[in-house]
């Protein structure tokens, strides 16, 4: 089952922390230059700092441009760009592939400036993967930040040099980890109503997230009295890990999903036109809940 987001959400994510970088200057700008470019220029006095920095940003191999940033990251901690040459290092080592640096880098860009939204992101993500393996600690944090991610995320404004099409998506992305982790960690506390609450608002914003579309269904079918409405969520489930070629997720998600109906409406019968319909719909059709009937009570 997957544990992260999307490879292409994350990598979204991360660049987008690279790409809204300005070029900082060695020296301020004249006092006649346009107000708003000294507003956002980031000048750095010392030249040795300053040709260390662009030394770095100029590096065109990627694993050793994150090197280079994550050492002069080290070596200048109180630099102006420091946080700007970490979130290079991040985005050079997600265009590696390399997971692990990823997130080694964003819990120090996270240390070094704790408001950095961005990186708090990707934080999120990686602890609900960790969690999502049984790790007790990372779903702790996970669930601590996930909150303060959604209460931050409601401040947030568009960084200079960002479009709106990108703010917005970037905006929607980081509510679809914040949010989702918020419903997984509803469901680990049992929590089925508060779980629900927050994994539909995923589904309206991302209904291709399998994990969580199939952690939806989960708090649904577990609900005293259950949520009939799981078996559509649990459908979608389905068809999302046959999309993404996860055959185990898929008969593992078939496997529950069908005997958790078959005990509700009291046999299978009707389960794979269910199946079936749910592949074309978008969206819970409406009454869907009361088109299942429950098996009689003993």
């Amino acid at each position: 089952m997957c544990t992260l987001p999307a490879r292409r959400v994350l990598l979204f994510l991360v660049l987008a922390l690279a790409l809204c970088v300005s070029l900082p200057a060695q020296q301020p700008p004249p006092a006649n230059s346009n107000a708003a470019q000294k507003a956002s220029q980031k000048v750095i006095q010392d030249p040795a700092e300053y040709k260390a920095y662009m030394a770095a940003l100029n590096t065109q191999d990627a694993a050793a441009r994150a090197s280079a940033m994550e050492a002069f990251a080290a070596q200048y901690p109180r630099s102006v760009v420091a946080s700007d040459a970490l979130a290079q290092a991040m985005a050079a080592w997600q265009l590696l592939g390399n997971s692990a640096k990823v997130e080694e880098v964003s819990r120090r860009l996270l240390a070094l400036e704790p408001g950095n939204i961005r990186a708090l992101a990707v934080v999120v993500a990686f602890d609900r993967a960790k969690a999502t393996q049984g790790d007790a600690a990372a779903l702790s944090e996970m669930c601590l930040q996930a909150t303060g991610g959604m209460r931050e995320l409601v401040l947030w404004q568009k960084p200079l040099g960002m479009s709106d099409a990108d703010f917005s998506l970037l905006s929607r992305q980081m509510s679809v980890i914040f949010t989702g982790a918020a419903g997984f960690c509803a469901l680990q506390s049992k929590d089925y109503s508060q779980a629900r609450d927050w994994l539909t608002r995923v589904f309206a914003l991302d209904p291709s997230s399998l994990q969580d579309v199939y952690q939806l269904a989960l708090a649904d079918l577990e609900m005293n009295p259950l949520d009939a409405n799981g078996f559509w969520y649990c459908a979608k489930a389905i068809h999302l890990a046959q999309g993404a070629g996860n055959t185990q997720a898929a008969g593992s998600f078939t496997n529950y999903c069908k005997a958790e109906y078959a005990r509700y409406h009291g046999a299978a019968d009707g389960w794979d036109a269910l199946l079936a319909a749910s592949s074309t719909q978008s969206a819970l059709p409406a009454g869907f809940a009361k088109q299942i009937t429950p098996a009689p009570a003993q």
